[in-house]
């Protein structure tokens, strides 16, 4: 199966992803994936985690897993994508990235972490990891294959075989204060009767929270990622459009009594290349400039109030990139407030809302404005089931003659379920939409997912999947759906 893979740059690059896999698996370094890391749960109720010194337990007496033993902001999903439907072919995150979240919003908020929350995944075959100095590293890669109703996810697309493979690493400190995380992911989507089709998309990020003293933190992150554009999107340009997007930032929290305050600085870099190779800078280049002020209530409760204010600058690499030579810069501002929830195991996160505005140098485009929800939520109704919610919204830079840009409205739900701790399952849905300002342009996408997994051995685990895609575009005849089945082995240590 793997030599039916192209021998391209991106392609490379994931079989060298694959190969670190395996040497990571096969390196006999000193493990220790049991109590001591930060965020685990304390060695009391985590006596039957694997690689622990208590007797094993059978699978009637199934354990329930708090979250993620290795507590990683680089893997956190705040907000939603719609399940990978925001205008970016890219797959589903991981159901425990949300969970994630949650973790690392009620511990900024100075709430105990929802540790009895079951975390999606088997815990028969939980990672024991492999220690390498002061980090714990987490080696996983899944290989499945299936068949597609419709390869190019375009109208009038064709069925064909196809087959995914999927790495993943991350990487988190033990350390007594602060703390460093990695995340590297990638996906490969092959067609071998459609090599043209092909599909990868690629993630990195690292994340770093410094504790200055007991009233001061520190956070940083760094993260680059890189996905196609739906083919059937009104940016795309017939071909393979592809997305490489860079982001950072910086901020500072200081706790003052009744009140947190959190100083942040961030950088959003898109840059977007199409089938010429990118010779031509596309008219949608643009780094997105953010300064914010954050207030956070201290006063404890199940529900504390929060209220954010941005400044923004955007600016495009090119001035006179349509046939109409319209200046694209923009200053704005973004105004947000809203809830953290922390009610124990049962509802934990965040809903906002707020109103942004970007108004462009040039007087003949209307400002990009609209409305901004964004939710982060996490319900456990029982120990064995777990049902997360996230709503969010992206402003999307565009080169259509007469647009300000896009506003890219996305949701979900999706719910896991433990039948032991061999058997998981997960359903879920997704939403969204699209509007462009000043032009009659609208895009909706739905997507729906079904997933199993057993684990065979305390490595080895079978999958099962199905994935449903929906698009409706603004031009009659732009519409697809997809139906995907697929199944394969996951390996991790």
């Amino acid at each position: 199966m793997l030599s039916a893979l192209p021998t391209g740059p991106m392609q490379r690059s994931f079989l060298a992803l694959l190969c670190f896999l395996q040497i990571l698996a096969g390196e006999s370094l000193a493990q220790d994936a049991g109590g001591g890391l930060r965020g685990s749960v304390d060695m009391e109720d985590n006596q039957d985690l694997p690689g622990s010194d208590a007797p094993e337990v059978s699978e009637s007496s199934s354990p329930v897993y708090a979250l993620r033993r290795d507590p990683n902001e680089a893997v956190a999903e705040r907000g939603s994508d719609g399940l990978g439907t925001a205008g970016r072919v890219v797959p589903a995150r991981p159901f425990s990235d949300r969970l994630e979240a949650v973790r690392r919003t009620q511990s900024s908020a100075g709430a105990p972490p929802p540790d009895g929350v079951f975390g999606g995944d088997t815990s028969f075959d939980a990672p024991n990891g492999i220690r390498l100095g002061t980090f714990t590293i987490l080696p996983e890669v899944s290989v499945t294959g299936g068949w597609t109703d419709n390869t190019s996810q375009t109208s009038g697309g064709s069925g064909g075989q196809l087959y995914r493979i999927t790495p993943n690493v991350t990487a988190t400190s033990d350390w007594a204060r602060h703390e460093l995380s990695f995340a590297l992911r990638g996906t490969y989507v092959g067609y071998p009767d459609a090599s043209g089709d092909n599909t990868p998309s690629l993630s990195a990020s690292s994340a770093l929270r410094l504790d200055l003293n007991s009233q001061t933190t520190a956070n940083g992150s760094v993260s680059y990622s890189y996905s196609r554009e739906d083919a059937s999107s009104a940016e795309s340009s017939g071909g393979s459009d592809d997305i490489h997007n860079l982001s950072g930032s910086l901020g500072v929290t200081r706790d003052a009594g009744l009140v947190a305050v959190t100083l942040r600085g961030g950088l959003d870099r898109n840059i977007y290349t199409s089938d010429d190779g990118g010779a031509v800078s596309s008219g949608r280049d643009n780094s997105l400039y953010s300064a914010s002020l954050r207030l956070d209530s201290n006063a404890g409760g199940s529900f504390s109030p929060f209220v954010e204010g941005s400044y923004l600058h955007r600016r495009y690499d090119r001035q006179c990139s349509d046939s109409l030579c319209e200046k694209r810069d923009a200053n704005g501002y973004e105004m947000r407030g809203g809830l953290a929830i922390a009610t124990g195991p049962k509802l934990s996160g965040e809903i906002g809302a707020g109103w942004r505005v970007e108004k462009l140098d040039d007087q003949r485009l209307k400002d990009l404005s609209g409305l901004v929800a964004d939710a982060t939520l996490v319900w456990s109704p029982s120990r064995l089931t777990t049902i997360t919610g996230g709503l969010g919204t992206r402003f999307e830079a565009t080169d259509i003659d007469g647009s300000a840009g896009s506003i890219i409205y996305s949701g979900d739900v999706r719910i896991a379920h433990e039948f032991s701790d061999r058997f998981v399952g997960e359903a879920g849905v997704g939403y969204s939409y699209r509007t462009y300002q000043g032009v009659p342009i609208e895009e909706k996408t739905y997507t729906g997912l079904v997933g199993m997994t057993y684990a065979m051995t305390r490595n080895v685990a079978l999958q099962l999947g199905y994935n449903y895609r929906k698009f409706e575009g603004a031009d009659t005849g732009s519409g697809y759906t997809e139906n995907a089945v697929e199944a394969g082995v996951r390996f991790r240590h």
